[in-house]
């Protein structure tokens, strides 16, 4: 019997499966998994959506994970970077002929749009993040990293980021969609403290400061249409000028950020939305009339409101749900 292929060796999102589903799971998700095939132990997956980011706790072993590359196999990994932090164990990536090791609380960045190969031997417990490259490259943010990146773990930015990353990864399930969204959302925020490289100039400080706080006070004022440069500037005490630099500084441009959050906003109202209210969510995400806002909506999401959330609601069932209805069928 091969090593480690009990359905209670392997959970993907509380599904039990056996070492072939898992490896058929992890396919389907856009990955190539290899077992080592001597060894093994126990190994799950549990993803938590907040927003736009995916949230994953992972325990894995004796195990090596690559990316796919092919756009058509798994256009997504073209468009996500991802963010581990190791909790218990050590991970091994190897990429461009050079091996790193992480143990617990290191911090490795990946962009797996190119080619790296991850190892795990003994049990090893990662969280990690899934953040759009869009959001971060809206935001400022650098957001390429053709190999692999870790942030200055001396840094006392870095380790209270990575303690909130983390502190969120182990209660984010506990929290209801609303919430979960509005943490995703301050988790893309927070990247500006890993990703950047931090050798700014001290005097560079404040600009970071007054971007936070802007950032900050446009998400509280998503819904009101009368945001303004001239009003957040007055808000945060400082002259427009100061602002637009402060912003310019770190790539943005605050009313193109306000846009960008009023979107994002509203791509997650819309499929709880009945047809005849979408004109609602125009107004509740700031936008001063539902043509305006049905024009910025597909110019983004290459659709209309009405069909993202006619599409949303009818989206095919996902690959484990299928995986739960033919397990089911398989033990009657």
């Amino acid at each position: 019997m091969e090593a480690g292929s009990g359905l209670s060796d392997y959970r993907w999102d509380a599904t039990p499966m056996d070492r072939h589903a898992w490896i058929e799971a992890t396919l389907a998700h856009g990955w190539k998994c290899r077992f080592d095939a001597h060894r093994s132990g126990p190994s799950s997956i549990d993803t938590v959506h907040a927003g736009h980011t995916r949230i994953v706790n992972i325990v894995a072993s004796w195990q090596s994970v690559s990316p796919l590359l092919h756009r058509i196999s798994a256009p997504w990994n073209s468009e996500d970077l991802i963010v581990k932090v190791v909790r218990r164990g050590v991970l091994s990536i190897e990429q461009r002929a050079h091996t790193r090791t992480f143990g617990p609380g290191d911090i490795a960045v990946l962009d797996p749009q190119h080619a790296f190969n991850e190892s795990m031997g003994e049990p090893m417990c990662m969280s990690a993040l899934r953040l759009p490259k869009v959001a971060l490259r809206e935001r400022g943010l650098r957001h390429r990293f053709p190999v692999v990146f870790s942030p200055n773990p001396s840094s006392p930015d870095v380790g209270v980021v990575r303690d909130v990353l983390l502190t969120l990864a182990s209660q984010a399930s506990k929290a209801g969609e609303r919430l979960r969204a509005r943490l995703g959302d301050q988790c893309l925020d927070l990247m500006e403290v890993l990703l950047n490289d931090g050798n700014a100039a001290a005097s560079a400080r404040s600009n970071t400061v007054t971007v936070l706080r802007a950032k900050q006070l446009i998400a509280r004022r998503i819904g009101d249409p009368d945001l303004s440069v001239d009003s957040i500037a007055a808000e945060l005490n400082i002259s427009p000028r100061s602002l637009m630099r402060a912003l310019q500084a770190n790539g943005l441009s605050a009313m193109r950020y306000a846009w960008s959050l009023r979107l994002e906003h509203a791509a997650r109202l819309l499929p709880e939305t009945l047809q005849g209210e979408i004109q609602l969510v125009a107004y509740r995400c700031g936008f001063a009339s539902p043509g305006h806002f049905s024009r910025a909506f597909k110019e983004r999401y290459g659709m209309t409101p009405r069909e993202y959330a006619a599409t949303y609601k009818a989206a095919s069932v996902d690959p484990l749900d299928r995986a739960k209805a033919a397990q089911g069928t398989g033990t009657a």
